[in-house]
């Protein structure tokens, strides 16, 4: 565990369950080895998709099938997190319940990866409807890497501005002021796919509203550089970081639960895709 990771969890003790999960998943996907392949999607004629607001998971015309990867990797987690004695029973049970599943139905398991990369719009959900969707997308994010890698290179950032994710349509959680002269540049973070993408300084990524009387910030205290960015308009927000140094940790949206926990007691409402239930 790296030394920013470690602080982070002894000042939030009530952290520490989903700290080993997230730990368990990412050294469960490591020993699983390389991700499959996946084909590179044919982003040249994915671009009219792209300036009419179509993520690129979504695009027939970027042709880029997932599940397959993700049905393997699936089949990998569920396996190696049952064996867990680390985690808690109850989710090993889940493991092993949807192991089962599959092993009666192999087909079950693409149709099961199918549902989660739709986020439940496509199929019947599995048993474990909560543990597949996080494991899926955890999968996911792996076997996607090199595509968001060269997919952010690649596109025109000032012809999206949408408060949803370009690869894979999530509406965020999390954003990011990065450093720099002047003006931070803000970007969203996906928690789905793992995705960054600039998104205007001021406004609400849920609902759009622009109007300054209707958007504020409520800073944390003793959390510094986190904040909530707040709409009253659709009373949703975006949990967000100004600090300095690297952004993956508070940008995971595990590391900041308790700021989703402070929203809703002040009457705020999670709008955006988060893969831990509260």
């Amino acid at each position: 565990m790296d030394a920013a990771r470690q602080r982070w969890i002894e000042a939030h003790p009530y952290l520490a369950p989903v700290a080993r999960l997230d730990e368990a998943v990412a050294a469960a996907l490591d020993a699983a080895g390389p991700a499959p392949a996946v084909a590179e999607p044919d982003l040249a004629a994915y671009v009219a998709d792209y300036h009419e607001g179509v993520p690129l998971l979504h695009s027939e015309a970027a042709a880029l099938d997932l599940a397959p990867a993700v049905s393997g990797l699936l089949g990998e987690l569920v396996a190696r997190l049952a064996a867990d004695e680390r985690l808690p029973e109850k989710l090993r049970e889940g493991c092993r319940a949807e192991a089962a599943a599959w092993a009666a139905d192999p087909a079950r398991r693409l149709a099961t990866a199918r549902w989660a990369l739709s986020t439940g719009e496509e199929g019947a959900p599995p048993a474990q409807p909560g543990l597949v969707l996080f494991l899926a997308w955890r999968a996911a994010a792996r076997a996607l890497a090199p595509v968001v890698a060269t997919f952010a290179g690649q596109r025109d950032e000032a012809r999206w501005g949408h408060g949803y994710c370009p690869t894979c349509g999530a509406v965020p959680m999390n954003a990011w002021l990065v450093p720099g002269e002047g003006v931070r540049e803000k970007q969203l973070a996906c928690g789905c796919c793992g995705t960054r993408w600039a998104f205007q300084r001021i406004g609400c990524p849920h609902c759009g509203e622009g109007e300054s009387n209707k958007l504020s910030i409520l800073e944390v205290e003793g959390e510094g550089g986190l904040r909530l960015d707040v709409c009253d308009a659709c009373k949703g927000y975006v949990k967000t970081w100004a600090g300095e140094g690297d952004p993956s940790l508070l940008l995971a949206d595990w590391t900041t639960l308790h700021l989703d926990v402070l929203a809703k007691e002040r009457g705020y409402e999670r709008k955006g895709v988060s893969l831990y239930e509260l």
